[in-house]
């Protein structure tokens, strides 16, 4: 089953990320994906002022292994925020 066009989502040192899958491939037993990543700026500073710290290296991920990726439901999830928007107006 390719996992390419899934919704998926990642925490990176309390920054959530969204995003599609792009790619996929194996090395070894494990699958890898690379994901176009939305709404990402918070996480591009991050990797940014990471990359300052420690020497000018790049520091920025491209390659996910398919274990740390959490494939959600964009619907649901959009539902569970509305909810959530719902009580925070009460």
């Amino acid at each position: 089953m390719s996992l390419v066009g899934k919704s998926v989502m990642y925490t990176w040192h309390n920054i959530i990320r969204y995003g599609v899958v792009k790619t996929e491939e194996m090395r070894g037993s494990w699958k890898y994906c690379t994901v176009d990543w939305v709404n990402d700026q918070l996480y591009a500073n991050a990797i940014e002022h990471l990359n300052s710290l420690r020497g000018g290296e790049d520091y920025t991920r491209h390659n996910y292994r398919v274990d740390e990726l959490l494939f959600i439901d964009v619907n649901k999830h959009l539902k569970s925020l509305r909810d959530v928007k719902k009580k925070l107006k009460k």
